[in-house]
């Protein structure tokens, strides 16, 4: 079996138990966050000597690394869900809802429980609100929320929502898809919000753009980058400030054909080519797709899970191109090779 194939059999529950029991040993030659993702989903073995030995193995892995995987966007969601769970050291809890790639569902059913300082943690994210209003009413619902973190809460809700939680959200369907949910006169703008007065000269256009930009109120700045033109999203994709690019990427106005020129940017950040490279609904484009594979700034890992998607024209045109990482570039070369020449036209 090959390795691809033996991993995927381990992550899919269908690998042979001898192996399984290996895995759960922690005996497999595997990097530690696709070690602690296979002992995650061993925990709940049908075998139960596999899960117990999977739970003994993880209790005793280095809490330093598991803190380390827990804070890396695209951390698997059932390695989030399974540090989450009652009982988890307080660290593990923070690096959860400090994680962009949390489920929504996940924090807000963290927000039913933890104590005052992650509920703060939590409420600091603003862009994460707005996907997920629900998100208030759990910390409503928290018996530890101090008269000082529902104040907080109105505040949100008056600032945000007009006082009215669930009116405009950007957030995700049952199926994990990104959803859009259609303005209810909540106060939010159905419109473009776009800045007047800019210059036509596209240089000039683009300074005076993010000059009158950085000097608005985050508040108005998440604004324009849920609601905003297709000038604004594309400049405020790029910003440095992660809330800010998340909820670019997530504007209910963002067209596929953003999604394929975010997708070709180096100067995007990784956290955003991950998520467009993490989306279903994205990568159904071959154009999106291909320009993630062909950017260096996406995360290999992502490159290279999208690799099988590609043409043969198109693997052949990767192998020869440096500026990709040595792996992509590789595994391309292996991807090209393991076709037959003979198939059906590429």
């Amino acid at each position: 079996m090959a390795h691809s194939d033996l991993l995927e059999s381990l992550l899919a529950g269908t690998a042979p138990a001898n192996v399984r029991a290996l895995a759960a040993r922690g005996s497999l030659p595997l990097p530690p966050e696709v070690m602690i993702e296979l002992l995650v989903r061993l925990f709940n073995d049908a075998d139960t000597q596999i899960a117990a030995q999977a739970a003994q193995t993880l209790s005793n892995w280095d809490k330093a690394e598991i803190l380390r995987q827990l804070k890396t966007r695209g951390c698997a969601p059932a390695v989030l869900e399974h540090f989450a769970a009652p009982g988890s050291p307080s660290d593990f809890l923070q690096a959860v809802i400090a994680n962009p790639s949390s489920p929504q569902k996940l924090v807000a059913s963290l927000a039913l429980t933890v104590p005052v300082p992650l509920l703060e943690s939590i409420l600091d994210n603003r862009a994460r609100i707005l996907e997920a209003p629900d998100i208030l009413e759990s910390i409503r619902r928290n018996p530890a929320a101090t008269p000082d973190i529902l104040r907080l809460v109105r505040e949100v809700e008056t600032e945000f929502f007009g006082g009215k939680k669930q009116e405009y959200a950007v957030g995700e369907a049952a199926d994990g898809e990104l959803s859009r949910v259609e303005d209810l006169d909540s106060g939010m703008p159905p419109e473009d919000l776009s800045l007047e007065g800019l210059p036509v000269e596209p240089e000039a256009r683009q300074a005076a753009m993010a000059e009158r930009l950085s000097s608005l109120p985050f508040r108005e700045k998440l604004r324009h980058a849920l609601f905003g033109t297709r000038e604004i999203r594309m400049l405020l994709v790029r910003d440095t400030n992660k809330e800010l690019a998340r909820a670019a990427l997530r504007s209910p106005k963002l067209t596929e054909s953003e999604v394929e020129a975010i997708a070709t940017m180096r100067t995007v950040a990784e956290e955003v080519l991950r998520e467009i490279g993490n989306s279903k609904e994205w990568t159904k484009s071959y154009s999106v797709v291909q320009n993630l594979v062909k950017n260096p700034k996406t995360p290999p890992l992502i490159s290279q899970r999208l690799l099988s998607r590609l043409h043969s024209k198109d693997l052949a045109m990767l192998t020869r191109d440096r500026s990709i990482p040595d792996a992509v570039r590789y595994n391309a070369t292996r991807a090209l090779n393991q076709r037959k020449p003979t198939g059906p036209s590429q």
